[in-house]
C-alpha cells in the first residue's frame, strides 16, 4: 500500500472569516456561484412554497414511531428480543440528523417558530449543536467540496477507510463532535470553528452546549438512581448503535466525487431509494437538487427532481449501483491516487438557458427627483419579486399583497447571493443561497444566517408603471 499524506482541510489556514469579507474576496465568491438549472419562475415559485401540512404529518408520524419503537426498547429490556427493538429505535433516532438539516434550513414548515423547535430538538438528538451547525452547514452550501472551505466535507483525501466503516457506528465522527460539545460548553471553541461562527454567536453557541450536558447528565443521573443502564440507551448512544443508515445514505451524497469545483453535478449525487429510506431521510437522495436549490421543502424535492433531470447526470438507479462505483474509488483514493474521482456524465449537448428562475431589469435613466422606471405592474407578480440593475448597482422589487411596492438593496448580506432570485414569504424576502430572511418593510435581518441588515428604498406605482427612487446619497453608501 501507498502511504499517502493527508491533505490539510482545516479552515483556520487561509480561510477568512465568513463575516469579515473584504471587497475583493467579496467579489471573488460573487464570481464563484454554483451551477443553477433552468426553470420558469413560476414552475420555481410553486416548487418553494412551504407548507405546514406536509411537514406536521410527516413528523407527527416520525414522532410517533420515535415513541413506539422507544416503548417496545422499554419491553424488551433484559431480553434478547431488545437488539431487534434497540436497533429498530436507533434507526429512527439517528434519523434526526435528516430532520436537523432540513429544518436548518427553515423549509419543512411555514410556521418559523415550528423549524426553529424542530430544529433544535433534532440537533439535539443527533449531537449536533444548533448554533455551531447553522453556521458550518451555511459555509458547506456556499463552499461545497472546496477544500480548506468547507467544513463538512465527510470523505477527505486520502480516503480513510477505517474511519468510513467505523462511522457506520460512529465511533470515528461520535467522540470527537462529543468532546466538542465539551469544549464549548467551557466556553473554548477551536480556530476552525471560530472561522465561520460569528463572535457574537459564540455565547449561544456556549449555553446551548452546556444544556446539552446538562439533558445528558440528568439521563445519567436517572441511570444512577434507579441502578439501570437503561435510561442512557435513549438519548445520544442510540446516534452510535443505530447509525448504520444514516452513514450508509449519507455516504452517497459527495463521497468520491469532485473537489473543487461549483458545479454540483459534479461534486453531487441524486440516487433512488426505497420509500421507507427516503421517509427516515426526509428526500435527501436528491441531494444534487438540494444543492442546487436548497430553498426546494422536503416534499417538493422529487417534483424538482422530474422538472430539471434532464439538465443533471443521469441518477443513480439503487444504492448498490453507487457503492458499486463508489467503494472501488474510495479504495484508489486510500492507495493509489488521492486526486482520483469519479467523473458524472453531463448532458450533452450542454442545455441551452430557455427560461430563468429569476427576472431583472435594467434602468438607463433617472426620472425626475431620482425616481427610476423598473417595469410595469405586471410584470411583477402578488407577492414575488424582480431584480433592478441601475448603474453599476442591483435591486430587488417586490409587489406584496394590496398593491403595495417595496424595494431593497438586492445583494445579500451574508453569501452575496441575489435576493431576487428568492422567495417572498410573509413579507419578508428568503435569500435563495442560504434561506436567511429580510424584513422587506423594514430591511431587518430576521433569519440566520444574516445578521447585517440590507437598506430599503422608496417604490412607488404611478399608472401601469413601478418606480423606485434612488437618491445620490443611497447609490453612495452602495459604492
Amino acid at each position: 500500500m501507498v502511504v499517502q499524506t493527508q491533505r490539510d482541510y482545516s479552515l483556520s489556514n487561509g480561510y477568512h472569516n465568513a463575516v469579515a469579507l473584504d471587497d475583493e474576496a467579496i467579489e471573488a465568491q460573487v464570481e464563484k456561484t454554483w451551477w443553477s438549472p433552468e426553470i420558469p419562475r413560476e414552475q420555481l415559485k410553486a416548487l418553494m412554497q412551504r407548507k405546514d401540512a406536509p411537514a406536521l404529518m410527516h413528523f407527527g408520524l416520525w414522532i410517533a414511531l420515535l415513541i413506539g419503537s422507544g416503548y417496545l426498547a422499554v419491553l424488551s429490556w433484559g431480553t434478547w428480543w431488545a437488539i431487534p427493538a434497540f436497533l429498530l429505535y436507533g434507526t429512527i433516532y439517528s434519523s434526526a440528523d435528516a430532520r436537523w438539516h432540513e429544518c436548518g434550513h427553515g423549509t419543512p414548515f411555514r410556521t418559523r417558530w415550528l423549524n426553529e423547535f424542530f430544529y433544535h430538538f433534532s440537533s439535539f438528538l443527533t449531537i449536533r449543536e444548533g448554533y455551531l451547525w447553522r453556521w458550518s452547514h451555511a459555509r458547506h452550501h456556499t463552499d461545497t467540496i472546496i477544500v480548506g472551505h468547507d467544513p463538512e466535507i465527510q470523505v477527505m483525501r486520502p480516503a480513510d477507510l477505517l474511519k468510513i466503516a467505523m462511522d457506520f457506528f460512529y465511533l470515528r465522527s461520535g467522540p470527537p463532535e462529543v468532546l466538542r460539545v465539551v469544549r464549548h460548553a467551557l466556553g473554548k471553541p477551536d480556530a476552525d470553528v471560530r472561522s465561520y461562527v460569528p463572535v457574537q454567536e459564540l455565547n449561544k453557541l456556549y449555553w446551548s452546549s452546556r444544556i446539552y450536558l446538562a439533558i445528558v447528565a440528568g439521563f445519567a443521573l436517572w441511570s444512577l438512581a434507579i441502578g439501570s443502564f437503561l435510561p442512557m440507551m435513549f438519548v445520544w448512544l442510540p446516534r452510535f448503535y443505530g447509525g448504520w443508515l444514516h452513514q450508509l445514505l449519507g455516504l452517497t451524497q459527495h463521497a468520491g466525487l469532485g473537489e473543487d469545483t461549483y458545479d454540483h453535478r459534479e461534486n453531487t449525487r441524486t440516487v433512488y431509494i426505497n420509500p421507507v429510506f427516503r421517509y427516515l431521510y426526509m428526500n435527501m437522495n436528491y441531494h444534487l437538487e438540494h444543492h442546487s436549490t436548497p430553498m426546494i421543502p422536503f416534499h417538493s424535492l422529487p417534483a424538482y427532481h422530474a422538472a430539471i433531470k434532464d439538465q443533471t447526470p443521469p441518477p443513480y438507479p439503487n444504492l448498490w449501483t453507487v457503492y458499486k462505483e463508489m467503494i472501488p474509488a474510495l479504495i484508489k483514493q486510500a492507495t493509489e491516487n488521492p486526486d482520483y474521482h469519479i467523473v458524472r456524465p453531463l448532458p450533452t449537448p450542454a442545455i441551452k438557458p430557455q427560461t430563468k428562475t429569476a427576472v431583472k431589469f435594467t434602468a438607463d435613466a433617472i426620472a425626475e427627483d431620482g425616481w427610476v422606471k423598473v417595469c410595469t405592474v405586471r410584470d411583477i407578480p402578488e407577492n414575488d419579486v424582480v431584480g433592478l440593475e441601475y448603474n453599476g448597482n442591483v435591486y430587488a422589487v417586490y409587489h406584496l399583497k394590496g398593491g403595495r411596492f417595496y424595494a431593497s438593496d438586492g445583494i445579500c448580506t451574508h453569501g452575496r447571493a441575489e435576493l431576487f432570485g428568492g422567495l417572498v414569504i410573509d413579507s419578508c424576502i428568503e435569500c435563495p443561497k442560504h434561506n436567511g430572511r429580510f424584513d422587506i418593510l423594514t430591511g431587518e435581518a430576521v433569519r440566520r444566517p444574516v445578521r447585517q441588515n440590507i437598506t430599503i428604498y422608496p417604490a412607488e406605482q404611478r399608472g401601469d408603471v413601478v418606480f423606485i427612487r434612488i437618491t445620490q446619497e443611497n447609490t453612495d453608501i452602495l459604492l
